[in-house]
């Protein structure tokens, strides 16, 4: 494994941890001043953890925490098996899919929680917070997606090659003095050292020269008796 999906891998753990705690805090809070007295709503994504205006105001915890809980154990089991089984690192991209997912819909649900107090048109206007909880859940989305990116196995950039029947040309930039490619340098003479020889012309013929007299073949000469 290479040093960037181990990285991602890590990643995967932190984006896990933080989807977990994050179901644990407060999603969003309610407030409200009547006569001097502040009553307040109070509510993670499992419980209501206070409740000063005893559900006159219809309000509940916005439940994010199972699908929450479900795609970090995902996204861990996929980081853990990924070192035995490399075909496991596409369910922590699956896992960080499902994780922004809930928290788009965790954020959906606070909007409506706001809009909802609206429409009651109360005399004092109600103060809506998001809570740590969400907050904390958009940060481990945007962690998920990030570690699931780098555990992944991009394909590397391969470079080609010529062929080799192709010819491959270097060419030298500079003067001629320069080392070519898999070579020994070239010996330039200076031209002030050159001496440049005269083409001589061709010498014309003397004269027609004379053609020898053919020798005679000698006569046989006669046996003597």
């Amino acid at each position: 494994m290479t040093t960037r999906r181990a990285f991602g891998a890590i990643l995967v753990f932190v984006a896990a941890g933080l989807a977990v705690a994050a179901t644990f805090l407060s999603a969003y809070s309610v407030q409200v001043e009547v006569q001097g007295r502040t009553l307040r709503y109070e509510a993670t994504s499992w419980i209501t953890e206070r409740d000063d205006f005893r559900g006159a105001l219809l309000l509940g915890p916005i439940e994010f925490g199972e699908p929450a809980v479900a795609a970090a154990l995902v996204m861990a089991l996929c980081a853990v098996l990924s070192f035995r089984v490399p075909a496991a690192r596409v369910g922590s991209l699956l896992g960080a899919g499902v994780l922004v997912g809930v928290a788009w819909s965790a954020v959906v649900g606070v909007r409506g929680t706001i809009e909802k107090l609206r429409e009651l048109d109360a005399p004092v206007p109600f103060d809506v917070e998001q809570g740590d909880g969400v907050t904390m859940l958009i940060v481990a989305a945007g962690v998920g997606v990030v570690s699931a990116v780098l555990h992944q196995e991009l394909p590397r950039r391969v470079l080609s090659e010529p062929a080799a029947d192709d010819v491959v040309i270097h060419q030298i930039e500079g003067d001629d003095s320069e080392t070519p490619p898999y070579g020994f340098p070239v010996l330039v003479e200076p031209l002030e050292h050159r001496e440049f020889e005269k083409p001589q012309e061709p010498k014309a013929p003397e004269g027609p020269s004379e053609p020898e007299e053919p020798t005679k073949p000698e006569e046989p000469k006669e046996p003597r008796a």
